[in-house]
């Protein structure tokens, strides 16, 4: 989640490296060579960062390459180190699957892209001007509630507080829009706070039981999950601070409600992996839809370039995922379709961007494929 909320406020497994070289020994060499500038680069961000720990998973199957590593620490009390298995907040990616689940119910014709808010929100300011693709791809200019002041009060006095989605909505119903709905970009956790109300409207179940329904079921992603406290899955990766040299371990500090249908989901790395190939692919969504999706618009302010419905696009090199940013926790998922490559980075502190290391790791990936 992105908000200026973080601007105030990985058992060791040893490194999963697969190299099938009886299927073609061709590939070896050059693979211990991109796995070697892989160690190489990841371990000079723990060095001249503030970041304590980091679980990279990188699949590159064209190429029989699988790496997988925890680095650094998971939890600086007992100097525990990342496992790989371990769970971790994954944020904002939580939107991929709220948005995913609002294109099936358009897809079944139960709502429309083009459906104007107030068909569902009848008494919010402008509603009728805000479409539901507007929603999906951050385009309505509705305000983001993380950034209200009662909000940030809130959290800091009463972080385990139950939210619903109405209170956040709530929480901006007299703020002003950023923009005239549909004239430009700006990323608003409210947005996809509406889209999960909807969802419940429709379907008279919360979010998140559609999202363990519809995909989660589905898809066998047992270690996924949307709380409803504050407690991680054993074994977790702590995660730390609100700013460069705080070292609070915030891991189970919140009430995950805050950020609900936005960013209060939990997973690990091989699960984002299947789920992340998955969300580029389309395979839960119609072609017609699929293509809805990928359709993009600039993404202004963003680490990526353009963002689609609940999907961002990062250009050079291409990549569609999403990144995540909770209270202790930064986040990258992406797909390379170009590759065949997927790359999932989770920092356990809010400092340093997990998508500039995965930029770094493919390119290291397609320069070295080239020789």
């Amino acid at each position: 989640m992105k908000s200026t909320l973080f601007v105030l406020i990985l058992v060791m497994s040893p490194a999963l490296f697969s190299c099938n070289k009886s299927e073609d020994p061709d590939y070896s060499a050059l693979n211990n060579q991109i796995v070697a500038e892989w160690e190489r680069v990841s371990d000079s961000i723990l060095a001249t960062s503030s970041v304590p720990g980091m679980l990279i998973g990188i699949w590159a199957p064209d190429r029989n390459l699988t790496w997988v590593v925890g680095k650094g620490k998971a939890n600086l009390a007992t100097g525990e180190k990342p496992g790989t298995a371990m769970s971790y907040r994954m944020a904002s990616l939580t939107k991929t699957y709220t948005y995913t689940v609002l294109l099936q119910l358009a897809d079944a014709g139960t709502i429309s892209l083009s459906d104007k808010l107030d068909k569902y929100f009848p008494g919010f300011p402008k509603a009728d001007s805000v479409t539901i693709r507007m929603l999906c791809n951050h385009t309505s200019g509705i305000f983001d509630y993380l950034e209200t002041n009662a909000f940030l009060v809130s959290l800091v006095t009463n972080p385990l507080k139950k939210w619903s989605n109405q209170e956040m909505i709530d929480l901006v119903r007299d703020e002003p829009y950023y923009f005239s709905p549909g004239t430009t970009f700006r990323y608003s956790n409210t947005n996809t706070i509406f889209a999960g109300a909807i969802i419940q409207q429709i379907t008279g179940n919360l979010a998140a039981t559609e999202i363990r329904q519809r995909i989660l079921d589905p898809l066998h992603l047992v270690n996924t999950h949307y709380p409803d406290n504050p407690e991680l899955p054993v074994p977790f990766v702590h995660g730390y601070g609100w700013g460069d040299e705080d070292r609070t371990d915030v891991s189970e500090a919140y009430d995950p409600s805050f950020a609900g249908d936005a960013g209060a989901m939990i997973t690990v790395l091989d699960d984002m992996k299947v789920w992340v190939k998955t969300l580029y692919e389309g395979t839960l969504l119609s072609p017609q839809m699929q293509a809805e999706r990928l359709t993009v618009v600039p993404a202004i302010g963003e680490d990526c370039e353009e963002y689609g419905l609940g999907i961002m696009h990062k250009i050079d090199p291409s990549m569609w995922g999403h990144t995540g940013t909770i209270p202790g926790y930064k986040n990258w998922a992406g797909y390379c379709p170009e590759k065949n490559v997927t790359i999932v980075i989770s920092y356990n502190a809010t400092t340093d961007h997990p998508m500039v290391l995965a930029v770094r790791l493919m390119k290291i990936y397609m320069e070295t494929v080239k020789q």
